[in-house]
């Protein structure tokens, strides 16, 4: 599940749900066969009483949350229509909501709070510098980088770790990437509905 997905789910709220143990069960199991491709390697089943569920009020959804090993990061299982087991999952961290975003640019010694102005000005000056890259970074390993070549500009983001890294499917416009910067450092989520593909990572 791509984020655009899960922000639909959200639509017209969200409500506690006491999800029966057989479901808690089936998400840690989920995230356990996932540790591989998630790279989530270090992560041990938490107890279930940490695992928690709500249920979409627009969809016959239940969203639950599988608590990771990063403070206030989950896997989220996806139940749909009463199913027994998960049919998506996506990485969240609660945590970075609350965070105020920082942009970095090493070429140009940029280190500063990620604001509409300082995103409006920096962004553009990529495409004058191959070699340079910019991050917005919400918290840890989660965050959206930009870099510019011939083609356009090319921007990545990631949901907590590398194993849920995505790019845009095209190069876009200077335009088009600051306004997808400014939509991610502001929280407005615009750029989540443009068009991602997942890029498969190394850890590190």
């Amino acid at each position: 599940m791509q984020l655009h997905e899960y922000i639909d789910l959200l639509h017209g709220g969200t409500e506690d749900h006491a999800g029966s143990d057989a479901v808690k069960q089936s998400a840690v199991a989920l995230a356990h066969g996932l540790r591989g491709p998630l790279q989530l390697k270090a992560w041990t089943a938490p107890p279930l009483a940490q695992v928690f569920a709500r249920r979409s009020q627009a969809h016959d959804a239940l969203l639950v949350h599988v608590p990771l090993d990063i403070r206030d990061c989950f896997l989220i299982a996806i139940f749909r229509n009463g199913a027994p087991t998960a049919q998506e999952h996506l990485l969240f961290d609660i945590g970075a909501e609350y965070q105020e975003p920082m942009l970095d640019c090493p070429e140009f010694g940029v280190a500063e709070p990620a604001n509409e102005a300082n995103i409006r000005h920096w962004i553009p000056l990529l495409q004058d510098s191959p070699s340079a890259f910019a991050i917005v970074e919400r918290r840890g390993g989660t965050y959206m980088q930009v870099f510019a070549d011939a083609e356009g500009f090319h921007l990545e983001h990631q949901l907590v770790t590398p194993g849920a890294h995505y790019r845009t499917a095209e190069s876009v416009s200077a335009k088009e990437a600051v306004g997808m910067l400014v939509s991610y450092a502001c929280e407005k989520y615009e750029w989540a509905y443009k068009p991602w593909e997942r890029l498969e990572l190394q850890g590190t």
